[in-house]
């Protein structure tokens, strides 16, 4: 009977089984665990579980890493005011003015751009709208253009990034340009004066960035 079900056993299942059982002899000869040989594959076994195990337990979604993200503005130590591009989904425009208007951003320039890069002319639908040309491979945008001081960027990259994210190809790009300076046309008002907005972020999270 016994050998009849060891015949039943694959070669793995039967290497298993009689370690096993020798283990469980030698253990009950006094002999330590720590000194009992273990086979390579098991070894290999374990230290993939370890790894999988730890992966999983310091591993950070996209998302997250998004509402994390710090800019380095580090090349341009004395410039007071970025300029903010975003390339996103036409789509998702909504939501992401819907997000920086919550977060106190109140001057924006739109534009319906084209464009190729991951997604090449790869077109996609949404609410019964086709975005994308059959005849060459851009593909359609929309471009944010944001001016703020230089203490607001990692806000308004983190909501603009965040607002844009969709987790798959074609979410866009966002830009950091360093600008040397602000003018306010009708007051010819220039600096932090020019580029303050009543109600704007500063106003509203306190920030004023430089």
């Amino acid at each position: 009977m016994q050998a009849t079900f060891e015949r039943g056993l694959t070669s793995t299942q039967r290497i298993h089984k009689g370690f096993s059982s020798g283990a469980r002899a030698i253990h009950s000869c006094g002999i330590p665990k720590s000194r009992v040989a273990v086979p390579a594959a098991s070894k290999r076994r374990q230290r993939a579980a370890i790894v999988s195990q730890a992966s999983a337990a310091t591993a950070t979604s996209p998302y997250e890493s998004l509402e994390a993200i710090t800019c380095d503005l580090s090349a341009f130590p004395s410039c007071n005011f970025f300029r903010v591009e975003a390339i996103i989904r036409p789509w998702r425009l909504d939501k992401v003015i819907a997000q920086l208007s919550a977060a106190g951003v109140k001057g924006m320039t739109v534009s319906e751009v084209k464009g190729a890069g991951v997604q090449g002319g790869k077109r996609e639908r949404f609410a019964g709208t086709e975005f994308g040309s059959e005849t060459n491979f851009l593909v359609d945008k929309t471009r944010l253009d944001i001016v703020i001081s230089r203490a607001q960027v990692d806000t308004v990259v983190r909501t603009i990034a965040t607002a844009a994210f969709t987790g798959e190809v074609g979410d866009g790009k966002i830009f950091v340009h360093p600008v040397a300076e602000v003018v306010r046309v009708r007051t010819a008002e220039t600096g932090a004066v020019a580029e303050y907005m009543v109600g704007g972020m500063s106003d509203l999270t306190g920030v004023a960035g430089i």
